[in-house]
């Protein structure tokens, strides 16, 4: 029996295949004709057709259809960072947020009430009222496994948050910190806070608390640089707010030892507080205990330490796949997944396909898998 073949459009998979930022190897090897199919000396099988649509993550149909679609619907405000177009958005990046629209899409419709203090603010009001208000929703005097604190207590405020390292379960669509440590896309009933896994731990905090303040003013934001002087005056002031949070003045007035070096200091206080070291190293600027010469030569030093950190975190394995799944989603989130389908609103393969994972990861998130 004749093999049954497709006719597709070579200009419509070579374009989803970059998009994809796959490499070719990969491809190679999991469909050995792969060249001569792009090269239209053959066409591909159906089954061939399924399997690329499934590495590459796109529905099957749309590599039936004559042409590119554009499926891209970011209309957020962070289409500019430090005041320049974001013209070279990486695939991951933009598959990213439209994974969280999506995911923000479907809690709309199961959130039922709004959150107040959602865009509860505006940039001609007091800092301090800000820094107050963020503060007592917080909850004060949290020092001690700051994130996971902070987390919940967000999650408790009805603020969805979700982190990874990667695109879905995809390990060879990694994210890159360079681009952007975090996102947030504000919204009443469903504010949604990404945060880059890459990140250290330190960092992670720091964009955790950067989107909740974001989300104080009511809009959206992508954090795309570890330094603090890249951003204009908005970012200015939600990272002097973010840091008087993480580090508060009077603590550092109160704790500096003036009988050790800055870096001692430096170092103490990001061991004492979880927070980076980039954070302190501002803080003292700010305060006037170092000056601009030597905050940006310590800022140097700083940054090819965490040059040596990522690389050495870059070569770690993942670790565990089920704690590591479990950390990266939202709880909340996967229980509205989870009731939807218990309901008969929700089908297995959309919430497999909402959530961003397969029948074991489901089993996981569950608690009846791993």
């Amino acid at each position: 029996m004749a093999v049954q073949r497709v006719n597709v459009s070579q200009e419509v998979l070579s374009s989803y295949i970059r998009m994809s930022n796959l490499p070719p190897e990969m491809l190679s090897k999991d469909i050995p004709k792969i060249d001569k199919i792009l090269a239209g000396e053959i066409s591909p099988t159906f089954k061939q057709l399924s399997k690329l649509a499934n590495i590459i993550n796109v529905p099957t149909g749309l590599l039936l259809l004559g042409e590119p679609i554009n499926f891209e619907k970011i209309d957020l405000n962070f289409r500019t960072v430090d005041s320049k177009i974001i013209d070279e958005m990486s695939p991951e990046l933009r598959d990213t947020i439209l994974e969280m629209q999506e995911k923000q899409d479907f809690l709309r419709e199961e959130v039922e009430n709004e959150i107040s203090f959602i865009g509860f603010f505006n940039y001609e009001d007091d800092i301090e009222k800000v820094i107050n208000k963020a503060k007592s929703l917080l909850g004060n005097n949290n020092f001690k496994n700051r994130f996971e604190t902070y987390r919940k207590r967000l999650n408790d405020l009805g603020i969805f948050i979700f982190l990874n390292g990667k695109i879905k379960d995809n390990t060879h669509r990694n994210l890159d910190l360079k681009e952007f440590r975090g996102f947030v896309l504000s919204d009443k009933k469903a504010p949604v806070i990404f945060i880059n896994q890459k990140d250290s731990k330190s960092g992670q905090l720091f964009t955790l608390i950067h989107e909740f303040i974001h989300l104080l003013y009511g809009e959206d934001d992508l954090i795309e640089s570890v330094e603090f002087d890249k951003h204009g005056k908005t970012e200015a002031l939600i990272n002097r707010i973010t840091a008087e949070i993480l580090l508060p003045s009077q603590l550092i007035h109160t704790e500096f030892n003036k009988s050790v070096n800055i870096f001692e200091n430096i170092d103490s206080f990001s061991k004492k507080y979880e927070v980076s070291k980039f954070v302190v190293n501002r803080r003292f600027l700010d305060l006037k205990i170092i000056d601009f010469f030597k905050y940006k030569e310590i800022n140097e030093t700083l940054s090819k330490e965490l040059e040596d950190i990522l690389k050495l975190k870059k070569k770690s394995n993942g670790g565990n796949y089920v704690n590591n799944l479990k950390f990266r989603m939202d709880r909340n989130f996967f229980n509205y997944v989870e009731n939807a389908v218990n309901e008969n609103r929700l089908s297995y393969t959309d919430a497999f396909s909402i959530v961003g994972v397969g029948y074991k990861g489901y089993k996981i998130l569950s608690n009846r898998g791993g």
